[in-house]
């Protein structure tokens, strides 16, 4: 997977994304784009994911290895003696056999299997019989025995044709596929939650800076009070509600502080970092804005139903449940195996004339054979079929369900973002208001007609007004970034290219 920058870059620009000045040496500056290269690359979720991918691929090898050529070969030695019944008994002795066995063999894609083998025995006997001397003393002889022959056996029932042996290729094939889609999945949540909790970050450091600024403004407001007690046109005591007013808005710094910390933490566990304390808190560049839009749900929901690779993959599920049934009902048939062997046969007592002989097909020998097996009662089958049958019916109760969780959450979001859309629209005329109130309150104060308090009160309500202006966008953001993540369009808005699909 990687992370291509025109196209995040192009993509940020109609969000309305805006640079902000530089932060603070304590903190660590951060943009979006950075954020995104980074989890890309860390994040544990993702790094998961192409494991996963690899061991699908290695499951779909491990399958097609049923029809690779296997090489067999065996060495033996055998001493056997036949004692004599009397003393003219030709066929008592000993017997010594050296035999050799190589052989190549394979399974076939129809369901059978070919084997093609040369055996040599060398046999070393002391034996009037088998060295030809029936009558005289005992001999000692020498002679080889080869045979080369070709196996043949081949289901006529239960286990017939391709679809059934492949089954497990087809079979790890689907699962390789749906590994894929999964991973897509995952890939756009994970961008999700990167980029919903980039603007809870971008949220935490515009309250940071909106907190900060109202301890400045009562600050300044103290100052104001100050002069005005010199002058004689307050008394000392009017000092006092600024003080207590610098003294809360710095405990909502302090908190504020807090909580940007605690957006740093839920970051660097995203992007596969440890968190450490001794580290500055991140900083988000980018700050929030986003243009108010209506949604058309209809066609959101039809697109999240046809695109989700979460649903995709389940119904793709529903290809193996059907694999299953029909590798079940296999076994309710009885089975009928033909068995074939065809062959030639040497046996001189020189090893080069023994494999003319053979080689030359001199001797041939063949067989046929058919073999029955068939269960009585075959609970067994009947049981696999059954189970088969009723893993379709809970995979398809699984999509279903699936696809009403996929309404329902377009619908949600669709909703959050309507809403924030007004919202966003009415905190910013909120704040033209507060602005406005606060200008004409601290010029009635100027003159006397008006108290610190009532100041004060504008100021609290002017900087809350300009907080719900960002937190209404971040929530517009987040929804917009979670209806995207439903059809995986978040991947292609910030250039996220998985390999494999």
């Amino acid at each position: 997977m990687k992370l291509t920058r025109p196209l995040l870059v192009m993509f940020l620009l109609p969000l309305g994304v805006a640079m902000a000045a530089p932060m603070p040496t304590a903190q660590e500056p951060l943009t979006l784009m950075q954020t995104l290269e980074r989890a890309v690359g860390g994040n544990v979720d993702l790094r998961r994911e192409r494991v996963t991918i690899q061991i699908a691929d290695a499951g779909l090898l491990r399958a097609q290895g049923q029809f690779d050529f296997v090489f067999t070969g065996s060495l033996s030695f055998q001493r056997s003696t036949t004692p004599p019944l009397t003393a003219e008994d030709i066929a008592s002795g000993f017997t010594n056999d050296l035999g050799f066995d190589f052989g190549l063999q394979r399974n076939l894609e129809t369901g059978g299997s070919v084997r093609f083998s040369l055996q040599n025995d060398l046999f070393n006997t002391n034996s009037r019989f088998q060295c030809g001397t029936p009558t005289g003393a005992p001999s000692t002889c020498n002679y080889y025995n080869a045979v080369l022959g070709l196996n043949f056996t081949h289901p006529l029932l239960q286990g017939f044709g391709a679809e059934v042996t492949q089954a497990n290729v087809r079979r790890q094939r689907i699962q390789k596929d749906m590994a894929l889609l999964n991973r897509q999945m995952r890939a756009a949540n994970v961008l999700r939650d990167v980029i919903t909790t980039y603007w809870e970050l971008a949220y935490s450091t515009r309250n940071l800076e909106i907190r900060r600024s109202a301890v400045e403004l009562a600050q300044e407001q103290l100052r104001i009070t100050k002069a005005q007690i010199e002058v004689g046109r307050l008394a000392p005591v009017d000092a006092a509600a600024v003080e207590q007013a610098i003294g809360a808005r710095m405990q909502d710094v302090v908190v504020s502080e807090q909580e940007l910390f605690f957006r740093t933490m839920d970051l660097r566990r995203l992007l596969g970092a440890p968190s450490d304390p001794s580290q500055p808190p991140f900083a988000a560049v980018e700050l929030p804005t986003a243009s108010p839009r209506d949604v058309d749900v209809a066609s959101e929901v039809s697109r999240a139903l046809e695109t989700n690779p979460q649903l995709r993959s389940i119904k793709m599920g529903l290809q193996l449940t059907q694999i299953d049934i029909q590798t079940a009902s296999e076994t309710v048939r009885p089975r009928l195996d033909f068995v074939g062997n065809v062959g030639s046969r040497g046996r001189k007592s020189n090893y080069a004339d023994t494999l003319s002989q053979t080689v030359g097909l001199d001797d041939m020998t063949w067989s046929a054979a058919l073999n029955l097996q068939m269960p009585i009662e075959n609970r067994t089958g009947k049981g696999s079929v059954w189970a088969a049958q009723l893993g379709a019916e809970g995979a398809r109760l699984d999509a279903g369900m699936l696809e009403l969780d996929i309404r329902d959450r377009v619908i949600r979001l669709a909703s959050n973002v309507s809403t924030a859309s007004r919202r966003v629209e009415l905190s910013k005329q909120t704040v033209g208001f507060a602005q406005q109130n606060l200008e004409a309150e601290k010029a009635r104060f100027s003159v006397g007609r008006s108290t610190n308090n009532e100041v004060l009160r504008l100021q609290q309500g002017l900087k809350e007004a300009e907080i719900q202006v960002v937190r209404s966008t971040v929530d517009l953001l987040n929804s917009e970034a979670q209806l995207s993540a439903i059809t995986t369009e978040v991947l292609d808005r910030y250039g996220v290219v998985l390999k494999g699909l």
